[in-house]
């Protein structure tokens, strides 16, 4: 319990394995953290989630991000039940070879298996009023899609127009700090005065 008697909102963070959730959270923590303009230097090393991680944020009022690996895609619902926002993490990196689940932007098979994903989350009874914020990743590399080729990719106007909850979509770069204040501004706006 948090303050008054109030429970600590819960805020999921899902996405794809490798998508750079982790860096995410931490980055989040280091920025709620800090008064003023923050200097985020060098981000720390990261290894993939298997499990959950828990990361409280200051926004003044405390707030649980609670990130699920990528590869616990099929239990996520079990936490659905104490998600008070959730944020989605897509990468918008083109694929480099390595382990995990990336979208291939010249492979429509694995862009349909994403949205199905996503959707699959949209669509989940527990989830259909809980405000979503989705992140375009790693916009600092070199090899990023536009933020165009990703909304045509993922048909985000037909999702945005299908779902039940509010649905906001910024770009970041975990890895540079790029969108990170306005991640922090939507939670605070989002969960900041629940009652």
């Amino acid at each position: 319990m948090a303050g008054a008697g109030r429970p600590v909102p819960t805020c999921l963070v899902l996405g794809v394995a490798g998508g750079g959730k982790s860096l995410l959270a931490r980055r989040l923590r280091q920025l709620s953290a800090q008064e003023g303009p923050a200097e985020l230097g060098e981000p720390p090393a990261t290894l993939p989630t298997v499990g959950t991680n828990l990361t409280d944020l200051r926004l003044p009022r405390t707030v649980t991000l609670r990130e699920l690996g990528g590869c616990m895609g099929p239990i996520w619902h079990s936490y659905y039940g104490e998600c008070s926002a959730l944020l989605v993490s897509g990468s918008r990196a083109r694929p480099e070879p390595r382990p995990g689940f990336v979208v291939d932007a010249a492979d429509p098979t694995q862009v349909s298996s994403s949205c199905v994903q996503l959707l699959s989350v949209l669509s989940a009874a527990p989830l259909a009023a809980v405000p979503v914020l989705i992140l375009f990743n790693k916009i600092d590399l070199p090899c990023y899609m536009s933020v165009m080729e990703m909304k045509s990719l993922f048909r985000m106007q037909d999702i945005v127009s299908c779902a039940t909850q509010p649905i906001t979509i910024l770009e970041t770069s975990a890895r540079d700090g790029t969108g990170l204040a306005e991640v922090l501004q939507w939670l605070r706006a989002t969960l900041g005065d629940l009652r």
